[in-house]
């Protein structure tokens, strides 16, 4: 299994580690864990198609979760720019949909990990952890497509 898998199903687990009587840690670590099981699942798409394999893990290491958030917010005003500008057209374009729904769940879920990491103001309920791994798991199904179909996606993105 993935380690982007392994980091979702703990995610997972944590959820439901008390049942009937959540506990706030279990809760934060579950909505934290389930944004790094998106991140690390970015990276491998990312570094998938890179040339050498045993160097991919050391590249995987360049990706920062700031500039990860800057470039997912550029593109998805780009993209919403795009839309605005060419309804009719881009509102087909399958490949610009799909990577505004990654961006924005990018986005939403770095946020919903700073929140359950460092605000202590308020409690995170089991709703708010259900739509984080919901969020991460859908982006998941998604990049599960085949590998031609991923290439395809990929060549059509850039």
């Amino acid at each position: 299994m993935a380690f982007h898998d392994d980091l979702l199903e703990l995610a997972q687990h944590l959820a439901n580690l008390h049942p009937g009587s959540p506990h706030q840690a279990s809760l934060r670590r579950a909505v934290s864990t389930a944004y790094y099981a998106l991140f690390h699942l970015l990276i491998s798409e990312a570094t998938a198609n890179w040339a050498r394999p045993e160097l991919r893990a050391i590249l995987g290491r360049c990706f920062d979760h700031g500039q990860m958030k800057t470039a997912s917010a550029t593109k998805v005003s780009e993209i919403n720019a795009a839309f605005k500008n060419n309804s009719q057209e881009k509102a087909k374009d399958s490949v610009a949909v799909h990577l505004r729904g990654v961006a924005d769940a990018f986005i939403q879920a770095q946020q919903r990990r700073n929140y359950a990491d460092y605000d202590r103001t308020r409690e995170v309920t089991p709703v708010e952890v259900d739509l984080q791994i919901a969020s991460v798991s859908e982006r998941r199904q998604n990049e599960a497509r085949s590998p031609t179909e991923r290439t395809e996606r990929r060549k059509r993105a850039s």
